[in-house]
């Protein structure tokens, strides 16, 4: 009988009893990345960010590290979101409409502000053509839509809104709006890195 072979994590485990990187040695345990199709990549929707002080990595969405995220080899569990979600895993998306009148772009500050409320995000491609797209969860929507809704900056002495309209959009409208978003980005700068 074959003797079986250790899993990626027990390797991980051994280089980490002789002084090395668990991590560092389970990613290179895990080999080269495969080609990814979906937005929200092979990481289910994680955002993970290194940190030194652990040497690991962490979700900066739902602060999972990815080490409890993965099960042993098998798929990872996908991301529940921002804290504020309450582990809502479902998902809808708000459609923002820049006022026209501005004099350039306030998507970041909006993307900015949807994140520091911790019940909105904007995912990766979420911008084209004065519309932005925020992230949420079904419960906490209605709060977001409240707290965006009236911002305004200041021009030439008058407070002017920084949106003309906010579109709810289901889980489905708003992948579709994301995979148009990454599609027209790569026809314009290529694949990105």
């Amino acid at each position: 009988m074959p003797k079986k072979q250790p899993t990626a994590a027990q390797r991980a485990r051994e280089v980490a009893s002789q002084g090395g990187k668990y991590t560092r040695a389970l990613r290179t345990a895990k080999g080269p990345a495969t080609e990814v199709t979906r937005l929200d990549d092979r990481f289910g929707g994680h955002e993970f960010e290194y940190e030194q002080v652990t040497d690991l990595f962490r979700c900066s969405q739902c602060r999972v590290y990815e080490l409890a995220a993965r099960d042993t080899d098998g798929p990872i569990k996908p991301c529940t979101g921002l804290v504020g979600y309450g582990g809502d895993t479902e998902r809808v998306y708000l459609l923002l409409t820049e006022n026209p009148e501005l004099p350039y772009s306030y998507s970041s500050t909006l993307a900015v502000h949807a994140h520091s409320t911790g019940i909105g995000r904007a995912p990766r491609f979420s911008w084209r053509d004065g519309k932005l797209l925020i992230e949420s969860a079904p419960s906490v929507v209605a709060e977001l839509t409240r707290r965006i809704e009236h911002l305004t900056t200041t021009i030439d002495g008058r407070q002017v809104p920084l949106l003309t309209s906010i579109d709810h959009l289901t889980a489905a409208a708003g992948r579709a709006a994301l995979a148009e978003n990454y599609a027209a980005y790569v026809a314009e700068y290529g694949q990105p890195a």
